[in-house]
């Protein structure tokens, strides 16, 4: 499971560099035209993750869960200093994965939350990112 993950995140990412590669000088400027944002594999990738990760609810045992749930979490694609439409969708997409939270033990919640804390500070979460921190501090208690 983790490997289709890996790949859909792969994919994901060249996808998006393709569109890039094939948009106008200025499409999408002060949204008033299509642009980066607006790129069809953004809904794409969430629908296959979302699928991805409800499949995993179902079966993943909890050394699977955890593996599952760092990669999302920490994607190389997902990180700081990217701050294009790729970085926002692979942050947003953490509110989906609450719950395959379920199926971690409580010690394994506890040290993925030190990590996301670590990793996105509190000030700086989205809605779907406090969702997610939230949902790992509730299971490691």
């Amino acid at each position: 499971m983790v490997e289709r993950i890996q790949e859909l995140y792969r994919e994901y990412a060249a996808e998006f560099q393709r569109q890039e590669e094939k948009r106008r000088a200025g499409a999408g400027m002060f949204g008033l035209t299509d642009g980066p944002r607006n790129y069809p594999c953004h809904e794409r990738f969430a629908r296959d993750l979302e699928s991805l990760l409800k499949e995993a609810e179902k079966t993943a045992v909890p050394e699977q869960a955890e593996e599952i749930l760092a990669c999302v979490y920490f994607a190389p694609q997902a990180r700081g200093e990217r701050q294009d439409a790729v970085y926002w969708m692979l942050t947003a997409v953490h509110g989906m994965t609450v719950g395959l939270v379920s199926r971690l033990t409580p010690d394994a919640a506890g040290r993925l939350l030190a990590r996301y804390q670590a990793a996105y500070p509190r000030r700086e979460q989205l809605p779907a990112q406090r969702k997610a921190a939230s949902a790992l501090k509730k299971r490691g208690t």
